[in-house]
Parts: C-alpha cells; sequence; structure tokens
C-alpha cells in the first residue's frame, strides 16, 4: 500500500502541536520566508501562513538604506556597547540583543525604536528585573554589524572581544554615529546638577585594544582624550580590567551639537 500520498495528505489537515506552531514563530521571527519553512518543518505552506501572518512585518527585510550614516554609525556604537549575538544556523535564528537600564534609559529606546521604525523592522522588549532587552531577528543586521566589528573568542571563556573593522576608512558622519552609541551604551555624560551645564564625558570598556581603537577614531575627529584606569563599583559582578577615556569639556564642546547621544540631551 503506498502511505505516502496519506502521509501528504495528513500534512494538509491534522492540527499542528503546540510545539510545531512555536517552531513556526520561532522560524518567523528569524525572518525565513514562508517557503523555508515549510519545507524545514514539512508543514504545508499555507499552514505556515496561517500561524505566522502576525509576524509579517517582522518577516520583511530590514531597510537599512533609509537610515543616514550617522545613524547607522550609532547602530554599531550601540552593539559595540551593550550588544550581543544568538546565531543558531541550524534552527534559522539570528538575533540581537540590547541590554538598556529599565529607569535611565527610557529615552534611548525611544530612540531605537525610531531607527528601527525607520528600517521598517519591529523589536521585540522584553523587562527583566532592572532592564530592557531589545531584541531583533534580523540575519541581514548581524550581516551589518559583522562589516564594522569583528567578535574574537576569549582565551578559556564563552564571551567574546569586539574589535573595529577599518574603522580608519569610516566617514565622519559614521565615526559620529558611532561615537553617540558608544556614549549612550557604555558612557556617561557630566552634568552641573543645578544649571544643567554639560562638561565633559567618559567611555569605558574591558578591553585595552579596543580602548586603543576609540582613541584612535576621536583622534581622527580632532578629539583629545585622557585615559585611566576605572575603578570597580563594590557591587561590580566582574573584577576584570577597566579602561576609561575620557573627553574633556572642551573637546566634547566641538562635536556635541552633531553627536545624536540621548545622554547628551537630558
Amino acid at each position: 500500500m503506498n502511505t505516502k500520498g496519506i502521509e501528504e495528505s495528513k500534512l494538509h489537515f491534522a492540527r499542528l502541536s503546540s510545539k510545531e506552531i512555536e517552531n513556526i514563530h520561532r522560524l518567523a521571527k528569524a525572518g525565513l520566508s514562508l517557503k523555508r519553512i515549510s519545507a524545514r518543518l514539512h508543514v504545508p505552506r499555507t499552514t505556515v501562513y496561517h500561524h505566522a501572518k502576525k509576524y509579517c512585518r517582522k518577516i520583511t527585510q530590514l531597510k537599512l538604506a533609509t537610515l543616514s550614516e550617522k545613524e547607522r554609525g550609532y547602530l554599531v556604537g550601540m552593539f559595540v556597547g551593550d550588544g550581543t549575538h544568538i546565531i543558531k544556523m541550524d534552527k534559522g535564528t539570528y538575533l540581537t540583543k540590547f541590554s538598556l537600564d529599565k529607569t535611565r534609559d527610557n529615552d534611548i529606546e525611544e530612540y531605537m525604536q525610531v531607527l528601527f521604525a525607520k528600517a521598517s523592522k519591529r523589536m521585540g522588549r522584553l523587562v527583566e528585573r532592572n532592564s530592557i532587552t531589545l531584541k531583533i531577528f534580523s540575519k541581514e543586521f548581524i550581516e551589518f554589524l559583522s562589516k564594522y566589528v569583528r567578535r574574537i573568542e576569549r582565551n578559556g571563556t564563552r564571551r567574546k572581544r569586539k574589535m573595529l573593522v577599518n574603522h580608519e576608512k569610516w566617514s565622519c558622519a559614521f565615526k559620529l554615529g558611532f561615537i553617540s552609541g558608544l556614549i549612550d551604551s557604555d558612557g556617561y555624560v557630566y552634568f552641573d546638577q543645578k544649571g544643567g551645564k554639560r562638561f565633559g564625558a567618559l567611555i569605558r570598556t574591558a578591553d585595552n585594544d579596543l580602548r586603543d581603537q576609540i582613541i584612535s577614531l576621536l583622534r581622527s575627529l580632532s578629539i583629545a582624550t585622557t585615559t585611566y584606569a576605572g575603578k570597580h563599583h563594590e557591587k561590580s559582578y566582574s573584577f576584570s580590567p577597566q579602561y576609561v577615556v575620557y573627553i574633556p569639556t572642551k573637546e566634547l564642546s566641538k562635536v556635541a551639537e552633531t553627536l545624536i547621544a540621548a545622554k547628551l540631551k537630558r
């Protein structure tokens, strides 16, 4: 007896399990086409569409060309400071996450939402205790970031170092956006509590090579900096070396009006 036709018929009419539906949702969020999801899960394309249609906006291709050079640089700076990847090629998962402070970083979250809406991509949002995690399921976004940031394995750990790629060749606008994103992620801006006058800004990093690249990039923008070893907070989870790149008030004033960091507008 030929059972092939019977099995194919079952695929069209059998009710999917919760696990099968979950897999469709996951692959749709990752940006896979209906055709690829259907082939991978052996589920008819019409059934895939039925369960994935609410994610159709997420399935649309990321349109980074709609962003300016400065805005694209900002996203790279945010990734270097607060971003991470989760890539599972066998499952079609291409996820980039950004971690923000729930209390202080509402303005940064709002700006990130604006940028990805402009690029036709919806972001996921997860609130846990004191943090907000923004999620972008997009293979295209990961490929974009890899042109500017190289992730290198750390010896004996699962964490990866981030190094800039050909930053000497970045445009001036891209560099200004990058520094803006870095300030909003790993930076701090000093303000006079009474008058609101803005003073200098600092950027922290745990990698001395990345520190040197940041200094070099700022120097290419004619911004002089000082650097020193950072102190650990008494409640810090990590005691690895910390490096601080400090931009004095006079130097910050040269570019403050051309930077797009939310922290400079507070």
